[in-house]
């Protein structure tokens, strides 16, 4: 992946943009990772992934209603949950 920052990537837009269709560019500012750039079909991509990987966390929560399989923990641990395993992933991802 290529990197560069965010003031470079202001004054060659249209190069990066074309370089995003080929690959994602990471997009730094003071010296930190900020943005990925990547093309229209890799984002849909991703957006579907998304949402299978949703579709199936339900299909498990239904399936364990069905076998009986109850928690007691609340919606908020649950939501919490969520959005740390969310945050770990993105995060394995980014480095």
């Amino acid at each position: 992946m290529t990197t560069i920052s965010a003031i470079d990537a202001k004054q060659s837009f249209g190069k990066v943009m074309d370089e995003a269709l080929q690959h994602p560019v990471s997009i730094t500012k003071h010296g930190r990772p900020a943005v990925v750039m990547i093309s229209n079909r890799e984002y849909e991509e991703y957006r579907r992934s998304k949402a299978e990987q949703l579709r199936e966390e339900v299909r498990k929560g239904f399936a364990q209603i069905e076998n009986g399989e109850f928690s007691d923990i609340t919606a908020d641990e649950v939501a919490q949950r969520a959005l740390d395993r969310y945050l770990k992933q993105s995060q394995s991802e980014n480095t």
